[in-house]
């Protein structure tokens, strides 16, 4: 599995690797109350509130660098989470 900004916030925070991703721009995601009330949206979803501070280029950048993940990066229980 591939990792995009088209995927929801939980699926990404499944992963270390995307959440390492996630981290590099926003250091403090992971201790951000928001975040639980975005976790059934996609980071692009996200990037819509202009709070997030994700202009569309650094949107482009963190899909880029979610994109170039390798597929091992994601954990299994990722395919099988249902929406």
């Amino acid at each position: 599995m591939k990792f995009s900004a088209d995927d929801k916030m939980k699926t990404l925070l499944q992963s270390p690797e995307a959440v390492a991703v996630l981290e590099r721009h926003f250091p403090k995601i992971l201790k951000n109350p928001a975040l639980q009330m975005t976790s059934g949206m996609t980071l692009r979803a996200v990037a819509r509130f202009a709070r997030s501070g994700l202009t569309p280029e650094l949107l482009a950048q963190i899909d880029e660098e979610l994109r170039a993940l390798p597929d091992d990066a994601a954990p299994a229980e990722a395919d099988a989470v249902s929406d």
